[in-house]
């Protein structure tokens, strides 16, 4: 509880701190084009949440092994996102840099997933293909969390619920050992959400930018990995349901792009939180629709766990609900 407690303060503090450097600096996301939010706002969130994680491990002396190496690469990330947010990277160079990172990540911090789980009758071990498999699974979790950052607390919020799911298995399962950065990364969060979500301030006073979507993205990915791994040994199609919204949404956005011979990384106006909004929700009704949809998935996610459930029945269930949800949408421009 008390890096909880230091991680949520140190966040609320540094946002309060940075948001006149960040104009100073004209670190800020400016409205026009496909963002509507109606004002300049800093991104500095990001910056923030990630020192605060840091601050709050170091007191608790918990940086060390594969936690260190994480952390180490989540700071390029960060520095990454923050070059980005001020000079717009381009794809391919972002790519590569994540790709890298995330390589380092799964043979340097035990990220790598062995197997699929037996979602067709018995378990598929992926040998060489393992490393491959787990960076472009790594890579699409990290450009999930960004493309789902498209509302004030979005985000945030669905990051702060795939982690208590993710807290949840892992206190469960007795990996306690991986419990101080589940509550780093929530009082973080916490403290984030402060001042993102319409919650708590009328308009966002600050955003967490790719800076923040990023590392967030990379430390989720490797908590996916966690969970089937060590002393959880979950199904690896548990991590479809513990990632929610915003995989769902990636794989249905992407399809949809593809089916219209769009790049799939195109940037569009078609996500979940953008077709409620077109649908008459306001900004804080569809985020509070999704964080409920989102609980519900993750909720299933630790339900399944607590049951055992049989691999085809997490896997083929998902797929099932993304069906649905694409063939819902599949027209939707």
């Amino acid at each position: 509880m008390q890096v909880f407690i230091v991680s949520m303060l140190v966040c609320a503090i540094l946002i309060l701190l940075l948001r006149s450097v960040a104009q100073r600096l004209d670190i800020v996301d400016r409205p026009g084009g496909r963002k509507q939010h109606g004002y300049s706002t800093p991104t500095v969130g990001g910056l923030a949440m990630f020192i605060a994680v840091l601050a709050a491990l170091f007191i608790g002396d918990a940086v060390h092994g594969n936690v260190a190496t994480l952390l180490g690469c989540a700071a390029v990330l960060v520095v990454l996102g923050v070059l980005d947010d001020k000079h717009g990277l381009s794809v391919s160079m972002r790519m590569m840099i994540q790709v890298f990172l995330v390589s380092v990540v799964i043979v340097g911090a035990g990220g790598e997933v062995t197997h699929l789980g037996a979602m067709f009758g018995r378990d598929i071990p992926l040998g060489m293909f393992a490393i491959p498999f787990s960076v472009i699974a790594f890579v699409g979790g990290i450009n999930a969390t960004n493309m789902i950052d498209g509302m004030d607390g979005m985000a945030g919020k669905m990051a702060l619920i795939t982690t208590l799911g993710v807290a949840a298995i892992f206190y469960l399962a007795g990996a306690v050992e991986l419990l101080p950065l589940t509550w780093a990364m929530l009082g973080a969060l916490v403290g984030f959400l402060l001042f993102n979500s319409r919650l708590f301030v009328k308009r966002a006073w600050v955003f967490m930018g790719d800076a923040g979507s990023m590392w967030l993205g990379l430390v989720l990915g490797w908590f996916m990995a966690q969970v089937t791994r060590g002393a959880v040994s979950a199904e690896p199609a548990l991590v479809l349901w513990l990632f929610g919204i915003p995989l769902s949404d990636t794989l249905v956005v992407m399809a949809r792009r593809l089916k219209r011979k769009q790049s799939p990384f195109a940037a569009d106006r078609t996500h979940i939180h953008h077709v409620l909004e077109h649908a008459g929700l306001s900004v804080r009704r569809t985020v509070l629709v999704l964080s409920g949809v989102q609980m519900a998935m993750v909720g299933i996610g630790v339900i399944f766990y607590l049951m055992h459930a049989p691999a085809a029945v997490v896997f083929w269930s998902f797929v099932l609900l993304m069906a649905a949800y694409y063939y819902r949408l599949r027209n939707y421009q």
